[in-house]
Formats: C-alpha cells, sequence, structure tokens
C-alpha cells in the first residue's frame, strides 16, 4: 500500500489548516503519517488509518540560531542568495538570514530523521506549504530517494505579501521535486515568471469542502441580510463592510438590513462599538456580531436563517473556505480581487467582484443591487461554480490518486 508522509504546520493540532480536516479523511486505500512541525492546545481526532509522528514538535528549536546559521555555510544556495539580492536593508538581510535558519534546521532534522528511519521505495513526503521545510527535503531527496510533492496557497506564493517583496530562497528550489500542487489557475504563471519553475511540474489541485445539500433561501421581499465570517483583525477590513453598509442603506431606504459577522479576534470590541456609532442612528440596519462558531454551527446559521449575500472585503486572501461554504449553501458572493478570489467569483454571474483595494462607495455599490442577489439563477450560479470547482469529494479523490 502506498506511503504519505504528510508535513503541516500545526495540524491535527489547534484550529487552522481547516482544509486538511476534510482532505485527510480521503486517504482510505493510503498509509498516510501526519508530522506537525509545531503544536497548539488542542487537538483534532484523526480517522484510524492516519498515524501521527511528533518527531518535528519534540526535536524542532533545540540548537541556538548561530549554530544553525554557521553549518549553513556549507550550502551553496547561501552565496547563490546573497550574490543575487541586495541586502544593503538590514530588516530584508534579517529576513534571509531567519529563512536561511529554518532551512538549516530542518535539513538536520530530516538527515537525522531518515537516517533513523529509511524511506521505502514506495514513499512520498508531501509538504502542505512550500517553504523552508520543502526546500531542505529538496536537497535531501537524492540522498534518501523519496517521491516529493507539495502544494503551494498565497502566503508562501505571493512576493506582494512579503515585506520588501521578498521570498527568501524559493527562487533557488524550483526542481528537486515531483509536482507542486497549485489551488488557483493564476498560480501557475505566477511561478513560472517569478520563479522559474518547469510548467510540466505545476498541477492545479484546488481546495474543497463537503457539499451539505443545504439551500439557503435569500430573505422577503423588503429585507436584505448580509453575512460576513472571518477573524478580526487588520488585514480582513471588517470596517469597511460597517462603512459600506452605513453608505449603502441611504439609498435603500425602503429595506431593512442584518448584518451578521461569524468569527472573533483581536478586533471585535472595537469593530462592535463602530457598528455601535455607524448604525444608531440608522432606522432600517440591524446587526449581530456572533463570535467564534465551530464548522457544524456555521452551516447550522445557513441552514436556519435567510441570507442574500455573503460579502468579503479583505486585503489579501488565499481561497477563503468561508466564501466555499457559502457558494455551497447556493449564496453569492461580494469580495475583492485579492489572492484567488477571481478563481472562486465571476462579475455579474455568482456577484460582484470589486477591485483589489475597493472604495466604501464601490462595496456600497455592490451592495444596492439588492434584486440581483436574490435571482434564482445568481443563487444557481454559485452553488454550480462550487460544484465545478470546489466539491471536496471530486478534488480530494482526484488529488491522492495523483499523488
Amino acid at each position: 500500500m502506498k506511503k504519505v508522509l504528510l508535513i503541516t504546520s500545526r495540524f491535527p493540532y489547534g484550529t487552522g489548516e481547516q482544509f486538511l480536516e476534510t482532505e485527510t479523511a480521503y486517504y482510505q486505500k493510503v498509509v498516510l503519517t501526519l508530522m506537525p512541525k509545531g503544536r497548539e492546545e488542542g487537538k483534532r481526532d484523526l480517522p484510524e488509518h492516519i498515524t501521527l509522528d511528533t518527531f518535528l514538535v519534540e526535536n524542532s528549536f533545540k540548537r541556538k540560531k548561530l549554530t544553525y546559521l554557521l553549518m549553513a555555510l556549507r550550502h551553496k544556495v547561501l552565496y547563490r542568495e546573497l550574490f543575487s539580492e541586495n541586502f544593503f536593508n538590514l530588516k530584508k538581510l534579517k529576513l534571509f538570514l531567519g529563512s536561511l535558519y529554518l532551512y538549516e534546521m530542518y535539513y538536520e532534522l530530516f538527515d537525522s530523521y531518515f537516517r533513523e528511519n529509511p524511506p521505502a521505495d514506495d514513499l512520498t513526503v508531501y509538504t502542505y506549504w512550500n517553504d523552508e521545510t520543502t526546500y531542505a527535503l529538496q536537497s535531501l531527496k537524492a540522498k534518501f530517494g523519496y517521491k516529493l510533492v507539495s502544494r503551494i496557497h498565497g502566503g508562501d506564493l505571493y512576493l506582494e505579501r512579503r515585506p520588501f517583496h521578498y521570498m527568501p530562497l524559493k527562487k533557488h528550489f524550483n526542481h528537486h521535486i515531483e509536482t507542486l500542487y497549485t489551488i488557483t489557475d493564476q498560480a501557475n504563471g505566477y511561478l513560472v515568471k517569478h520563479y522559474g519553475f518547469d510548467p510540466e511540474r505545476l498541477i492545479l489541485s484546488r481546495l474543497g469542502v463537503e457539499e451539505r445539500k443545504i439551500i439557503t433561501p435569500c430573505s422577503p421581499k423588503g429585507h436584505l441580510s448580509v453575512v460576513s465570517c472571518s477573524f478580526l483583525t487588520e488585514v480582513k477590513q471588517v470596517h469597511k463592510i460597517i462603512e459600506a453598509l452605513k453608505e449603502a442603506a441611504k439609498g435603500l431606504s425602503h429595506l431593512t438590513i442584518h448584518w451578521t459577522h461569524i468569527g472573533g479576534g483581536v478586533l471585535y470590541e472595537r469593530l462592535e462599538l463602530l457598528a455601535k456609532e455607524h448604525f444608531e442612528e440608522m432606522d432600517n440596519i440591524s446587526y449581530e456580531l456572533t463570535g467564534d462558531l465551530d464548522n457544524r454551527e456555521v452551516y447550522a446559521f445557513y441552514t436556519d436563517n435567510a441570507i442574500d449575500l455573503f460579502i468579503n472585503t479583505s486585503r489579501s486572501e488565499g481561497v477563503p473556505v468561508s466564501i466555499m461554504e457559502a457558494m455551497s449553501c447556493h449564496i453569492p458572493v461580494i469580495a475583492p480581487d485579492v489572492g484567488g478570489i477571481s478563481d472562486m467569483l465571476t462579475d455579474g454571474y455568482n456577484g460582484h467582484l470589486l477591485s483589489p483595494d475597493p472604495s466604501i462607495e464601490e462595496i456600497a455599490t455592490a451592495l444596492r443591487d439588492v434584486d440581483f442577489y436574490k435571482k434564482a439563477d445568481t443563487r444557481i450560479h454559485s452553488y454550480e461554480l462550487f460544484l465545478k470547482k470546489y466539491n471536496a469529494k471530486d478534488n480530494y479523490t482526484e488529488f491522492v490518486q495523483n499523488i
């Protein structure tokens, strides 16, 4: 039986890497071992066919950073990076040294691991993130002979999301890997242009969520029901939703508007106060900030409530699971053209695609298109795009067979 060693950031610990909760259920005919790099409070239940190896959790960061940096002097990639980049900015140099440190640490750890546990001929090592862990495994691949594949998302891909538009080391690791799996159409061209990847090593393999057979209805005539779902952090720009709803309401005085935000975070109290300040004099707007809900509770909300549209105003995204979940329930979407959102949203078809940094008026204009969100065709289109692109059963079955 095929063996897969899956390197994660934290999964199954903590609450992140939600897509892996779904993906790992499809490894029924594979001997799957999870190896997280770190540990957080709480551990999710794993199916019986999955083994957990805590080697990296127990052995990472045991040596001082300087020790690893001195050990890295033997690697040619150090000198290639030094001669190809401008490091007059000390903050950029610090980013490089931090990346080099992680690369050397994981190189040493995996070298030790595979000497103690020689990989079988049919082992595939799969890194969920294309980062220093993957680079280290690429460097050791010839020595130990395993097959290596990786996924790449957003933060580990786009230079624009990094300080100084700088992704340390990546351009030197576009080889010694069987396949790099991307999650959007746009990513393939980006990898070729910016990092020199061979297009034949790149395969589009979208993420996905389970179909729950939920058909969320629109609200009755005379109402507009809006939902958003995200952590309440600066990057999500939820304040723009509040400001745009107030602006939109001025031209929708004949409607009653209700906004629900699902999710907590460090800005909860600030945004709750902002909503109160903006809406207290608006007779036609009500709102609720639910705080954190687990996945089951989110779907229960979509089952029990009438919702006209889902809105996202983040300045940076990958391929948001929250949008997939909404689409799977027949809910149209308003969102900006960042990350992989344009792969999920066709303007005028299943919602409105905003500019990457939309103004309050642009968002408000999209919100005012009430009849469009209530149309049966619009809502069916949202669901059909989910089925075509983000149905977990189709996507993960094909992916597991592929690797």
